[in-house]
């Protein structure tokens, strides 16, 4: 339990910074993209007996690294090179689960998502990525926030422009794939995205969405966790569910807030 609250309150924060980025840029489906497509890697490591985690992470920068190239060409829709990516991850996921019938570790688990069974050396791993992640957001604010609000401005001002948003989707890439094992493929792109969705109903500036959706992050994964531990249920489904209440909720309020003012 104190692994899961660790990784969990970890990977609230980061996904949470990053999510603000995707939802304002209207990119959320990334993170399912990138989330499918290193189910490949888990795959291979499965199939070769090496540690899924790190044929995962491999991957996904592969992965995000290909998506972010091939859309700087202008040539190919976005969305089309990341269904192409999507469904390839989960073929070859699929195909290299098929063909080592006989190993232990099963893709299930990643699909899912398991929390509370983390480990301590994935523990460090996510906590050195987390740090070196928001280290970088916080040193490139000003930059990113140009990149993802007005691109081409920014690309014409800096010509290492480009640099910064590859290094953004790499992370992004990183976050994804180490949160398999603990969220889950299916269901990472809920911790990227329905915090953001929440705040932006109340926030009314970019800064205060980001720190709104921290603390909807951090409360959603937590009390996740505890319903999972004490009513026997899956912890990724616990955690998803308890922050798509926050959403609900947060409509609501908004909504009687509202009615409450023009009457």
């Amino acid at each position: 339990m104190i692994r899961a609250f660790i990784i969990g309150g970890l990977s609230a924060i980061l996904t949470s910074f990053l999510g603000n980025f995707l939802v304002a840029s209207r990119q959320s489906m990334i993170s399912d993209m990138l989330a499918h497509s290193s189910l490949a890697g888990v795959g291979m490591g499965i199939f070769f007996q090496i540690s899924p985690y790190y044929t995962a992470m491999s991957i996904s920068i592969l992965s995000s690294s290909i998506l972010f190239f091939l859309t700087r060409r202008k040539k190919t829709p976005p969305e089309a090179i990341s269904m192409m990516l999507l469904t390839g991850g989960v073929a070859l996921a699929l195909l290299f689960s098929h063909l080592a019938k006989d190993n232990p570790l099963s893709l299930e688990t990643f699909l899912f998502g398991s929390i509370l069974t983390t480990t301590t050396e994935e523990i460090y791993i996510f906590t050195g990525i987390c740090i070196a992640g928001i280290s970088f957001l916080l040193f490139f604010w000003k930059r990113l926030i140009g990149i993802f609000f007005n691109k081409e401005y920014t690309r014409s001002q800096s010509q290492n422009a480009w640099i910064i948003e590859w290094i953004f989707f790499i992370l992004l890439g990183l976050v994804v794939a180490i949160s398999l094992k603990t969220i889950g493929a299916l269901l990472i792109g809920a911790l990227l995205v329905i915090p953001v969705l929440t705040a932006q109903i109340f926030a009314k500036q970019f800064l205060s969405s980001v720190f709104l959706s921290i603390f909807l992050n951090t409360s959603g994964v937590c009390t996740g966790i505890m319903i999972s531990f004490y009513a026997d249920i899956p912890s990724s489904s616990a955690i998803v569910l308890t922050l798509i209440g926050f959403f609900i909720i947060g409509n609501i309020l908004k909504t009687l807030f509202n009615n409450k003012i023009n009457t």
